[in-house]
């Protein structure tokens, strides 16, 4: 996924939300400046002339939407240690964590896994070894893919996978640091 198609995600699911607010707010006054307009015309100087654009119907593309906090629960990612790279993952997940994820996700105990400091990566880190799968089994689904996005700490996943964010990133942030990046992502690209 490229970074155009990172941004675009990103776009979107801010015109979403921003949609769903409109019908409160008052009506802009006379002669202010159609915002919709404007990002049309940011997006076109960006990429420059091109041919007509290929629409693509909506069964020839994907979405891919990461879970949360309060997914978690033991064995998880015990299907998806056959497939390319999820053990790497995990490998990586301790070398950056100082534990076992895999053997928490797999044994618990399940109060162990559910608290933050420990469901926040497991659940990062079997989403994007889930990725691997899909991508095994299904790679057109991958290859096709117009957005990602993520609830609570699936917006990580989301991040690594469109390579927005590298993984040793997402699998080491506190509970704490999650918020304020998260905070200060919407900071950034609102300003």
């Amino acid at each position: 996924m490229n970074v155009r198609v990172a941004r675009a995600a990103w776009a979107w699911g801010r015109g979403v939300s921003c949609r769903r607010c409109a019908s409160s707010l008052l009506l802009p006054p006379p002669g202010a400046v159609d915002v919709e307009e404007l990002l049309r015309d940011a997006t076109a100087a960006e990429e420059g002339p091109r041919e007509a654009s290929v629409r693509r119907l909506p069964g020839q593309c994907s979405v891919l939407l990461f879970p949360g906090q309060g997914s978690q629960v033991v064995g998880m990612g015990r299907g998806l240690l056959r497939y390319p790279r999820v053990r790497e993952l995990y490998a990586a997940a301790r070398r950056v964590l100082g534990y076992d994820l895999l053997e928490l996700s797999l044994h618990g105990p399940q109060e162990a896994l559910d608290r933050t400091v420990h469901c926040q990566p497991a659940v990062f880190v079997a989403s994007l070894a889930a990725v691997e799968k899909l991508h095994h089994l299904q790679p057109a689904v991958i290859e096709n893919c117009v957005a990602a996005a993520g609830f609570s700490v699936g917006e990580f996943a989301a991040l690594v996978f469109a390579g927005a964010m590298e993984f040793c990133e997402g699998s080491a942030v506190s509970p704490e640091e999650f918020l304020q990046v998260s905070l200060q992502a919407h900071q950034d690209v609102a300003s």
